[in-house]
């Protein structure tokens, strides 16, 4: 295993100390546990229906140059 070591303010050490205390285990393994977790969130793929969704404004679409017609039209 490896070391790390985070600078960090007192203040967000203390309520890293705080915390994982009130959750029985040590700050360095629930830093560990955040950080396994966000890795196994980023490798899960995208949900089809949010996938869906970021793509409302197909790439070809010049949404810049759209945006600006439309407000030059709008306060004409």
């Amino acid at each position: 295993m490896s070391t790390l070591t985070v600078p960090m303010p007192e203040e967000d050490l203390a309520f890293l100390r705080a915390y994982s205390q009130a959750q029985g285990i040590s700050a360095e393994a629930l830093l560990a546990r955040q950080a396994r977790s966000l890795r196994e969130q980023l490798q899960r793929p995208v949900h089809p229906e949010v996938q869906a969704a970021s793509g409302i404004i197909p790439a070809n679409v010049a949404g810049e140059e759209a945006h600006r017609t439309h407000l030059a039209a709008k306060h004409s």
